[in-house]
């Protein structure tokens, strides 16, 4: 247990028999001097994979680069570093194929919503955030009940043109 105090209790655990608990190993660590959890100091090696890593994947990803490193222990690490994790909420947003409920994403993406948020608000049952794109897939129609619960939502009006495409007027843009 001393020379593995680094490990987490669980991954301690898998080292010692099989009769050991956790709770066990987590008791005898509190008890005795010196086997307590001592986070290992960060090597250049592994600043340089977070360096290299960080514009692409966010700290669980890299928890997976460096599985003995917590995703909390990365960002921290981060931070002092000065280095900035990728934010899945920068990345682009994927078009699904159904220009309303497309747009509709895009506002929500925009009002700093995101499209979960956005269907747990409305109370539409992950339409926007993937049902849509099956509809699409399908070549279905968009599912008005939910695209007009978002117009309310976002106090727009559908306005349907000349050629009688449907369209969202977005009152204050």
């Amino acid at each position: 247990m001393r020379r593995n105090r680094h490990l987490r209790t669980s991954e301690l655990q898998k080292l010692l028999p099989p009769h050991r608990s956790r709770l066990s190993i987590q008791g005898k660590r509190d008890r005795a001097e010196g086997l307590g959890y001592r986070r290992l100091p960060w090597k250049s090696g592994e600043d340089e994979e977070l360096r290299r890593a960080a514009p692409t994947k966010g700290a669980t990803a890299i928890h997976h680069i460096l599985p003995h490193r917590s995703p909390w222990e990365i960002n921290l690490r981060a931070k002092a570093l000065g280095i900035s994790l990728f934010n899945y909420h920068e990345k682009p947003l994927a078009i699904i194929g159904e220009h309303l409920a497309d747009s509709i994403r895009q506002r929500a993406r925009e009002d700093g919503l995101s499209i979960r948020g956005l269907d747990c608000e409305l109370g539409t049952g992950g339409y926007f955030t993937n049902v849509a794109a099956h509809r699409a897939r399908r070549g279905s129609g968009p599912y008005m009940p939910a695209i007009r619960k978002a117009i309310a939502f976002f106090e727009a009006e559908l306005v349907t043109g000349p050629d009688g495409t449907i369209t969202i007027n977005w009152k204050d843009e």
